[in-house]
C-alpha cells in the first residue's frame, strides 16, 4: 500500500485540461440511438480530446526516473501499475481487475495479479581447455568475461569462428551462409564471434547501408541473439565486447556495472521451475585477450581477423581446432507477483454490452542501467512502451468523455495495461490463457499499442507521416478494412504501412507484443508500432525524443476504430489463419 501513498504526486501533476465551454456544449448532446456507422463530427468531437500537450503531461512523468525503469515485479512497476489505476479512477472508468474489492475508489480494484517464478544469475566461469579461465560475479571477477544472458548450468564444446555473426543478404554480407556453404555446424558447440559489423568508424559502416550509418546489427543489442533463437542456437554465444571502433568501455567496466544487477530480477516465468521452463545457453561477452586465447590454436587474432573481413567484405568462418571452451552458470531461483491493470467502459447495447474490444499496451520496461553514479542510472523506456501507455490512457479517456454525454460505445471497451510483455510476454498470456477478464470467445478484437512514439531510421522513404499496422488483414479482413476506412474518413490520413506485416518478416514483430497473444486464439488484432531505433531498450529512450504531434494522430485513429468496432452491427469476420 506505501506504493500507492506515492502516487498522490501523479494525481497533484496529472490534473486533466478541462473542455472549452463551447466543446462542452457540443460533447453534451445526448445521443437519440446508438450509431451503427462512424458519424465523423461525432467522432472527431472526442477524438480531438487527444492532444500531444496531454499525452506529454502524462509521458514525462510516467518516463521519468520516479518509476525506476518499470522493470516487472519491481517496486517502480508496481508504482506505476498504481498511477495508471488512479487515473483511470479520475476519469470515472469503473474497474475490471481481481486484485481489490469492487470499490472504485479502492486502486487493487484495477489490477490483475499473477504470481511469477524468477532465475536470476549470480555468476559464471568460463575455461579453455589447457589456456586461462575467467570468472564473474559480484564478489570477484577479472574483467575478461560477462554473463550476458542465459541459465543453463554448464555448456562445454569446441568451438567456430562465425565472423561478425550476421545475416544481412540484401547488404551483400552473410557469416551464417558462409558456414552452411563451408558445412560447419555452428550449433554443436560454441559460436565466437566478433561485435557490431565491419566498421570504418563508431559512426561510418563498411557495409552498404542507406545512410552509410551502422546497421541494426550494430545498434540493437539484440538482434544477433535474435537471429540465433531463430535460427538455431549452439551450446553457447561467446562476443568479443572490445574490438568495435564503437566500443566505448572496456569488458572489465562492462562486467562492473553488469555486477550490481546479479541477484536483481533476472529472467522471469508463469511456470515453475520445471515445469517446461527452457534452459537457454549462456550469452558471454569476453575481452580480445580472451578471445586470443581461445583463437591460439587456428594461429590467428581478432586483430588479424577483423582486418581480413573489412578488408574484402567476405565473411570468414572456421573451425576452431583443438580448442574447447566450458562454462557454467550460477543461478537462484524465487518467487514473485506483478500486476495487469484493467477498467473498462460498459457497452450501452443490452445485446452487444457482453462482447468486448480490448485496447492494450504494456507499462513495464527493463529497468535500471547499472551505470555509475554520474552517469544515467534509468531506462525510462518513454517510447517502449510508454509512448503506447498514454495513447491508452488518452484514448480511454476519449471514451469516458463520451459516455459521460450519452454517446457511450454500444460493445463494452477494455483498456488493458499488462506487464512482463519484456520478460517474454507475460502478463498478457496471463490475462488470454490463464484469466481472460472478458471471457475471449467475446472479445471482438484487439487493439495493441507498443511503440508509437519515435522515428524508425530505416524507415523507407522521406515521409515520416506513418504507422506500421501488423496482423489485421491476416486474420480479418474486415478489421483491416475497418482501419484503413477510418485513417481517410475522419482525416488522420497516416501512411498505414504494411512492411512487417508478414510472418516471413524476419524482424518477427508479429510475434513480438501482445497482440501475440490474443491472434493465437484467433482473436483479429492490429498492432500499431512505428519501429525501433538507436535509443531501443537503452538509455537514451526519453520523453524529450518524442513525436508528440504524431503520436496524438495515431491515437486519434486508434480511438476511431475502437469506436466503430464497438458500434457497428456485426464484430469483424474472422477471415484468415492469420499468423498460426
Amino acid at each position: 500500500m506505501t506504493y500507492f501513498r506515492l502516487l498522490v504526486i501523479a494525481l497533484v501533476a496529472m490534473v486533466t485540461l478541462p473542455a472549452t465551454a463551447q466543446d462542452a456544449a457540443r460533447l453534451a448532446e445526448p445521443a437519440d440511438t446508438p450509431t451503427a456507422d462512424a458519424d465523423p463530427d461525432l467522432v472527431k468531437a472526442y477524438q480531438e480530446s487527444i492532444t500531444p500537450e496531454d499525452l506529454a503531461a502524462h509521458l514525462y512523468f510516467f518516463a521519468s526516473d520516479f518509476f525506476e525503469g518499470r522493470e516487472t515485479s519491481t517496486r517502480g512497476q508496481k508504482m506505476a501499475a498504481g498511477y495508471l489505476a488512479a487515473q483511470y479512477r479520475k476519469m470515472g472508468l469503473a474497474p475490471a481487475g481481481t486484485g481489490g474489492s469492487e470499490n472504485v475508489r479502492d486502486p487493487g480494484a484495477y489490477l490483475q495479479p499473477f504470481p511469477l517464478y524468477g532465475t536470476r544469475q549470480s555468476g559464471s566461469t568460463v575455461s579453455i581447455k589447457g589456456g586461462p579461465t575467467s570468472s564473474f560475479s559480484a564478489a570477484a571477477r577479472d574483467g575478461h568475461s560477462v554473463l550476458v544472458f542465459g541459465n543453463k548450468p554448464e555448456a562445454s564444446g569446441g568451438v567456430v569462428f562465425g565472423g561478425y555473426g550476421i545475416s544481412a543478404p540484401t547488404l551483400g554480407y552473410d557469416d551464417y551462409q558462409a558456414m552452411q556453404d563451408a558445412d560447419i555446424d555452428y550449433t554443436d558447440g560454441w559460436l565466437l564471434i566478433l561485435g557490431d559489423e565491419p566498421l570504418e568508424s563508431a559512426e561510418s559502416s563498411l557495409l552498404p547501408t542507406e545512410d552509410g550509418k551502422p546497421s541494426n546489427w550494430s545498434t540493437s543489442g539484440n538482434t544477433k541473439l535474435r537471429h540465433l533463437f531463430r535460427t538455431g542456437l549452439p551450446k553457447g554465444v561467446l562476443m568479443v565486447m572490445d574490438a568495435s571502433p564503437r566500443s566505448q568501455r572496456s569488458v572489465a567496466d562492462i562486467a562492473d556495472a553488469e555486477a550490481a544487477d546479479l541477484g536483481g530480477v533476472g529472467s522471469l516465468s508463469l511456470e515453475e521451475p520445471g515445469e517446461g521452463r527452457a534452459n537457454t545457453p549462456p550469452i558471454l561477452g569476453i575481452s580480445t585477450e580472451f578471445a586470443n586465447a581461445i583463437l591460439a590454436p587456428s594461429g590467428r587474432t581478432v586483430a588479424d581477423l577483423q582486418a581480413e573481413i573489412n578488408g574484402s567484405l567476405t565473411p570468414v568462418v572456421f573451425d576452431v581446432e583443438g580448442a574447447e571452451v566450458t562454462a557454467t552458470i550460477q543461478t537462484e531461483t524465487y518467487e514473485t507477483t506483478s500486476e495487469n491493470v484493467v477498467a473498462f467502459v460498459e457497452g450501452s447495447d443490452p445485446e452487444l454490452k457482453d462482447q468486448v474490444v480490448v485496447v492494450s499496451s504494456h507499462y513495464d520496461h527493463v529497468g535500471m542501467t547499472g551505470n555509475p553514479e554520474g552517469e544515467d542510472q534509468v531506462y525510462n523506456g518513454a517510447d517502449d512502451d510508454g509512448s503506447g501507455t498514454v495513447a491508452v490512457l488518452e484514448i480511454a479517456e476519449a471514451f469516458a468523455r463520451a459516455r459521460k454525454a450519452g454517446h457511450g460505445p454500444r460493445r463494452s471497451i477494455a483498456f488493458l495495461n499488462v506487464s512482463g510483455e519484456e520478460k517474454g510476454l507475460l502478463g498478457s498470456r496471463y490475462y488470454t490463457d490463464s484469466e481472460p477478464i472478458f471471457p475471449l470467445e467475446n472479445t471482438v478484437a484487439n487493439l495493441n499499442i507498443d511503440m508509437i512514439g519515435r522515428i524508425d531510421p530505416t524507415h523507407p522513404g522521406e515521409d515520416d507521416d506513418y504507422v506500421y499496422i501488423i496482423g489485421s488483414n491476416l486474420i480479418s479482413q474486415e478489421l483491416h478494412d475497418t482501419n484503413v476506412r477510418m485513417n481517410e474518413l475522419l482525416g488522420t490520413n497516416l501512411d498505414l504501412n504494411e512492411r512487417f506485416n508478414s510472418k516471413d518478416d524476419p524482424n518477427q514483430f508479429y510475434r513480438r507484443s501482445d497482440h501475440w497473444n490474443f491472434g493465437k486464439h484467433e482473436i483479429p488484432f492490429i498492432f500499431f508500432f512505428t519501429g525501433t531505433h538507436e535509443d531501443y531498450h537503452g538509455a537514451g529512450d526519453e520523453p524529450d525524443k518524442i513525436e508528440y504531434e504524431r503520436l496524438a494522430r495515431i491515437g486519434q485513429l486508434i480511438f476511431a476504430t475502437a469506436w466503430q468496432l464497438a458500434n457497428q452491427d456485426a464484430r469483424p469476420a474472422v477471415s484468415g489463419a492469420g499468423f498460426n
